[in-house]
């Protein structure tokens, strides 16, 4: 990037991460970003999009409808996906400007865009953010954030080093459940104990059959950082019922999938998102005789995966118990406090981010957050796979005394897709 573009994205660091030792750039004068009224083509936020699966769809239909966003490139390794975002974006705005990428190396190579909207599968979400932030774009990522715990080192330290506004994207953190923080953090419920999340399945291997690779498909792409396998349909399906999402290659399950929702919410409102656990239980032991893993944090707080459906989010307190959408009317907050909000008067999770992009903010779905919940649920499928007691090194990254454990922590990644950048 230019000096004078590095100057202009000056960084503005929230309160509380100046100790993590990131230079702290100034704050950029509204006005110098053309934020009063409308906004010229010229003014929005020059953006490609990395992937164009179920989620991919979604994310582009909503940044195409905002103003603060202007499309301008599309990138998959499947010929037809690549094609059909570029075409969608070309007839929301009724010219043929789209540029169309196999390889994201390319749409990254440009200095002209600003942002990017990374929503390709799992185990691609770090190396493509990484990247981004290096070349100096902003980033907004599907989640879950990261594969592993040591990708959730990785990714949050590059967008420090590279003072980038990076976000994951669980809009139900806030939207859905961000009204019960005032009530927690009250005292509303005494001292909080425990909570209870419903949330899917672990992740498992996968076997299918070999089947032909389609026309304009790059498989070995596809795969990057994960085993060579043959192609399989299902393998590579986006589908929300199943498909990669399911699979310990690619993913950690729908335990990772929904956690990054509703684990994550939980530890927003109650105020424990930059933590992680320093026990986690595998179900049906001694301390934990329910169906599901249970992490447990620093001050005592436990989490617990069910699996019955016998809970959506339940939050235990010594006073009393609180369930999500059911208590909502009943039970409420005690005094007046102070929480984390969207910025900027912002309601939802893209518009804030670009709002956030514009005025050099960390946003409120900052990376560091759903890294944190990435872990949580990366570490309870590794009670799952060990079915064993298992102590966590925040600090370390590693298991205490478990050589075993330790080798999931990170994984061999494929030959030429590995993540080059070093904690």
């Amino acid at each position: 990037m230019t000096k004078s573009t590095l100057s202009r994205r000056g960084f503005l660091a929230a309160a509380g991460f100046a100790a993590a030792g990131v230079a702290l750039p100034t704050l950029v004068p509204s006005e110098a970003l053309a934020l009063s009224g409308k906004l010229s083509p010229n003014e929005r936020l020059r953006t490609g999009i990395i992937g164009y699966g179920n989620r991919g769809r979604d994310l582009l239909g909503e940044s195409l409808n905002l103003p603060d966003f202007h499309l301008v490139a599309a990138c998959d390794c499947f010929q037809r996906q690549k094609d059909a975002a570029a075409d969608r974006v070309d007839g929301h705005y009724n010219d043929h400007a789209c540029a169309r990428y196999d390889k994201y190396e390319d749409l990254l190579a440009r200095d002209d865009i600003d942002v990017v909207i990374v929503a390709t599968p799992d185990h691609w979400h770090t190396k493509i953010t990484i990247e981004a932030c290096e070349s100096g774009k902003d980033v907004y990522c599907e989640k879950p954030l990261t594969l592993t715990p040591y990708e959730a080192r990785q990714i949050v330290k590059a967008a420090r080093k590279y003072n980038r506004v990076v976000t994951g994207g669980s809009q139900r953190v806030m939207e859905d459940y961000g009204y019960m923080a005032p009530v927690f953090q009250s005292g509303a419920l005494g001292k909080i104990l425990e909570a209870h999340c419903g949330i899917g399945i672990p992740p498992f291997e996968c076997w299918a059959p070999e089947q032909p690779i389609p026309e304009g498909l790059d498989w070995d792409r596809w795969l990057g950082q994960a085993p060579y396998v043959p192609y399989n349909s299902w393998r590579c399906s986006g589908s929300y019922s199943g498909g990669w999402r399911n699979f310990v290659e690619y993913g950690n399950g729908f335990l990772a999938d929904w956690g990054a929702h509703k684990f994550a919410g939980t530890l927003y409102c109650v105020g424990l998102e930059t933590e992680e656990p320093v026990v986690i239980l595998p179900p049906f032991c001694e301390e934990n005789q329910t169906s599901g893993a249970c992490a447990i944090y620093r001050n005592g707080f436990k989490i617990y995966h069910t699996r019955d459906g016998s809970h959506d989010i339940t939050v235990i307190g010594s006073e009393r118990t609180y369930r999500h959408g059911v208590d909502r009317d009943k039970i409420l907050p005690i005094k007046p406090v102070e929480v984390r909000r969207y910025h900027g008067g912002r309601t939802h999770l893209m518009p804030e981010y670009a709002w956030c992009v514009r005025h050099r903010v960390r946003p409120f779905q900052d990376v560091l957050y759903p890294a944190k919940a990435a872990v949580l649920c990366q570490l309870m499928a590794f009670a799952y796979r060990l079915n064993r007691k298992l102590f966590w090194d925040e600090k370390t990254c590693m298991f205490h005394h478990d050589p075993e454990a330790n080798r999931l922590v990170r994984r061999v990644q494929r030959s030429p897709y590995q993540i080059n950048f070093e904690i």
